[in-house]
């Protein structure tokens, strides 16, 4: 069951988008603004990759519920979440997608190594970061006493941790007793990993502790009260003046009689008749009373 969808940050997108169009940007402000649409339109790609698997196995399900696109606030810290999937018996996976390309390679230290065409460079490790949207996650749920209580007792959730990369993406792993990789699966392995870690927890037995469709419901929506979007001020973070100093406002003008706001089609009409308006501008009504005038004498 779908609780939240993504927005794949769209707003976020358009404005970048016109930020470029700017006349004034600099060559190096115009790199900076494409490099961070390319960084955002990648991930995104990649959150869409494994969104589709994860829809395709849980969407339509009465036992789990899923929140795309999570951003936790919470005391001055942020947990950006690709995907939350929550079962009814509590289980909470924490997942993190990453587009890493055709080739990803972990060394023996834990480092990780893109293999773009002939290229390779380091990036920060992808399974710390989702560890550490999973200890504010769980200070929330803690601190706030958002989880359910049964006979007196409030639920304990079980944790996962995941990295989703594409399916085509060849992993590069140490062996096993050198660095564990086991929590960067691929996209489409996500279900068999929730069935095979249901397998070792003995879940069968734990049938009797299912919660109801509307507890969790309500733990998402408590869950949900902490979420917000991203608001990035573009113009600080390149370093753009955010107004353009060569706007003018329109003109204004008055009758020189009444000292009404007049159009400048009224104002044109007077100053092509300096004869009769001796020069001055004047409204539809003085006017009016100028030309009477003017005929009595």
């Amino acid at each position: 069951m779908i609780i939240k969808e993504a927005t794949y940050r769209k707003k976020e997108i358009e404005e970048l988008e016109k930020l470029l169009k700017r006349e004034d940007l600099t060559k190096r402000q115009i790199f900076l603004i494409e490099r961070e649409l390319y960084r955002i339109r990648k991930g995104i790609k990649g959150e869409k990759d494994a969104a589709y698997f994860i829809n395709f196995y849980f969407k339509d399900s009465k036992n789990w519920f899923v929140l795309h696109d999570l951003r936790l606030e919470y005391k001055g810290r942020v947990a950006q979440i690709d995907h939350l999937l929550i079962n009814r018996l509590f289980h909470i996976y924490i997942l993190e997608t990453k587009n890493m390309g055709q080739k990803i390679e972990i060394t023996e230290t834990g480092e990780f190594i893109i293999h773009y065409k002939k290229s390779r460079f380091g990036i920060p490790s992808p399974i710390e970061q989702n560890l550490r949207h999973q200890a504010l996650l769980k200070e929330i749920i803690e601190n706030e006493k958002l989880l359910p209580v049964s006979f007196g007792i409030r639920i304990k959730p079980r944790y996962f941790s995941y990295v989703l990369v594409h399916p085509n993406t060849i992993i590069k792993r140490p062996q096993k007793d050198k660095f564990d990789t086991s929590s960067i699966i691929k996209a489409d392995q996500i279900y068999n990993i929730t069935q095979k870690n249901a397998e070792n927890l003995g879940i069968i037995l734990d049938i009797v502790k299912l919660s109801s469709e509307e507890t969790v419901k309500t733990f998402a929506r408590k869950l949900l009260r902490f979420h917000r979007k991203s608001e990035v001020n573009w113009y600080k973070y390149f370093n753009i003046k955010e107004k353009i100093t060569d706007y003018k406002p329109p003109r204004q003008y008055f009758c020189a009689k009444c000292k009404a706001t007049i159009s400048e089609k009224e104002a044109l009409y007077c100053w092509d008749r300096k004869k009769i308006f001796g020069g001055k501008a004047y409204c539809y009504k003085c006017q009016q009373i100028i030309r009477k005038g003017k005929s009595q004498v």
